[in-house]
């Protein structure tokens, strides 16, 4: 699933926005959860969301404006994508409208 949020900060401001929400992502997980991170290229953040016994693989590209988050929801919560879909797109949106 692609979801695209279009932002007006410029690639390096919302990828600086984006590295300072991360810390706090796992305190928004409902149910709760944990969330692996890492930068294999500098405007592409590889992510691993684990809840409910399943894995989240999702990936952010940051675009001067906007981001586009490629998730990959397992067989087992398909039925979630929905609220997966809103969580990703809200938790990303709070992070860019908040200055660090």
């Amino acid at each position: 699933m692609d979801i695209d949020i279009p932002h007006s900060l410029g690639r390096d401001e919302a990828k600086r926005r984006v590295e300072a929400g991360l810390p706090k992502l796992e305190q928004h997980i409902p149910g709760g959860g944990t969330v692996t991170a890492h930068w294999p290229e500098p405007y592409r953040l590889d992510m691993r969301i684990d809840v409910m016994g399943q894995s989240i693989p999702t990936q952010l590209l940051i675009e001067e404006a906007n981001i586009r988050a490629t998730v990959s929801v397992p067989m087992m919560l398909k039925m979630m994508s929905g609220p997966i879909s809103d969580f990703i797109r809200g938790s990303a949106q709070k992070m860019l409208t908040k200055p660090v």
